[in-house]
């Protein structure tokens, strides 16, 4: 269980910063308010990508060892 709530924690924040920047700078630009607007950005797309990498993530382990053989 503390592996599980690890990685998703992780994997749920990387995969935030990562998205949340990108996105938002393919919306909006870089200007002198882009770490404003990507910081606001990260902050709802951690509250949701955290919890989902922790309930789904196991879910999908499953199915990738499925289609890889396992």
């Amino acid at each position: 269980m503390k592996l599980r709530l690890l990685t998703g924690l992780m994997m749920g924040t990387l995969m935030s910063v990562v998205m949340s920047g990108f996105i938002t700078l393919v919306n909006t630009g870089f200007d002198s308010q882009f770490h404003i607007r990507w910081a606001t950005a990260w902050v709802l797309a951690w509250l949701i990508a955290v919890p989902l990498a922790v309930l789904v993530g196991p879910i999908a382990r499953r199915w990738a060892e499925r289609l890889a053989g396992m």
